[in-house]
């Protein structure tokens, strides 16, 4: 959005600048594990967190609440893209993803974040589909990846769908309440926040970042922008690595409960799961519009949420009677490898980034930002992550 003159602030010469050790833009799940992590590595910094509306308005707030490795299909495109050594290798970065924040956030508080522990599945929409899918399944145990096949009657029984063959169910992924996971986070942070708060532009000089805002200018030592799709809208230099996409959703009112966990079925780029409340979230179809969810708009179609709404009463058993609750959509972040992008800008190395986390922000971003602050301090971030693989 523009800023008018009358509504910028930082032309106001009373307005003195604000200063800190490390300013990190963006309050979503990436911006405040990066707070975390930088905490955890300098309890003594000054850190503050810059936020255009309030903390998980973006993505983060928007997303289905998986928290899962992806499905059976990702593990193949990743298999043909990186060969099966570096596969596995982007497969346990999500499992570590999960395990830590198990360990330092969600503890022993699972039912104040709704997270359960339910593993997911990847339903196979034809015979090809079901017959590619065994034989992957059988690569992704002999690396230790603890997968099994589902038949007909368990993806009734277990998931509530009809008309599929099977499907490769994972036993480690599960489910969380965004919200209420990035609330917890955020009382453990010692930071300050900024909501409400605009960047317009950053600037380097004598090196010290400044960023201009709306509410005025604040300086600092380092610069951390995690603001994944919304990235080229603030620098430039990423228009053509980080590409804006829509994902809808939709939810039903409560029904009866019966949907075991996280469930994939990507013919549809679709997926699914049932709340502990009983509402039923469905979301995808994004492959019927592509071209028109490439973009920063957030609202809902019609084309889309009728296919998320017709699928919901012809493929669940108490998809009949089921009523809409919820429409909404949130732009994703896609790099052009599907891997995120961490590290410093090639031209200034106090300004880093995380962004293009293609799909799998709840996924990947926890750990990605102790990756990310393992480089700040001198670790290395490995070659599929790192930013420079790209010539900015």
């Amino acid at each position: 959005m523009s800023i008018s003159y009358w509504l910028d602030q930082a032309t106001s010469k009373s307005s003195s600048n604000k200063k800190y050790d490390v300013i990190i833009v963006g309050g979503g799940i990436a911006g405040l594990s990066t707070a975390y992590w930088l905490q955890k590595e300098d309890p003594s910094l000054k850190i503050a967190i810059i936020e255009k509306h309030r903390v998980g308005f973006g993505a983060s707030g928007r997303n289905a609440g998986f928290v899962t490795c992806g499905s059976t299909e990702h593990f193949i495109k990743l298999n043909e893209q990186f060969g099966l050594e570096k596969a596995v290798e982007i497969w346990k970065f999500s499992e570590d993803n999960r395990k830590l924040l198990l360990e330092h956030v969600i503890e022993d508080k699972s039912s104040e974040v709704d997270f359960r522990h339910t593993g997911s599945c990847t339903v196979a929409p034809s015979s090809a589909h079901w017959e590619k899918y065994k034989n992957i399944a059988k690569v992704m145990q002999s690396a230790g990846i603890d997968v099994h096949e589902v038949g007909p009657r368990e993806m009734e029984s277990d998931y509530g769908v009809t008309g599929f063959e099977g499907g490769i169910q994972y036993t480690g992924d599960g489910y969380v309440h965004p919200i209420k996971l990035l609330e917890r986070l955020r009382g453990k942070l010692n930071v300050d926040f900024h909501e409400g708060t605009e960047v317009f532009s950053l600037e380097s000089k004598n090196g010290v970042e400044y960023l201009r805002t709306d509410k005025g200018i604040f300086e600092s030592a380092k610069v951390v922008l995690t603001l994944n799709a919304y990235l080229p809208l603030v620098m430039k230099d990423f228009e053509k690595l980080v590409k804006p996409g829509r994902g809808q959703i939709l939810v039903t009112e409560p029904l009866p409960d019966f949907v075991k966990g996280p469930c994939y079925l990507t013919k549809h780029l679709c997926y699914f799961r049932q709340l502990p409340t009983g509402h039923l979230l469905i979301g995808g179809f994004r492959n019927l519009a592509v071209e028109v969810e490439n973009t920063y708009a957030d609202e809902t179609t019609s084309l889309i949420q009728n296919a998320l709404y017709d699928f919901v009463k012809s493929h669940f058993k108490y998809g009949p009677q089921a009523k809409i609750a919820y429409q909404w959509s949130g732009i994703m972040g896609f790099s052009p490898d599907g891997q995120m992008m961490l590290g410093h800008l090639p031209h200034n190395e106090n300004v880093h980034v995380m962004a293009g986390c293609s799909g799998h922000g709840m996924g990947l971003s926890f750990n990605g930002a102790r990756t990310l602050v393992g480089g700040i301090f001198g670790k290395t971030i490995p070659t599929h992550l790192n930013l420079n693989r790209f010539n900015l």
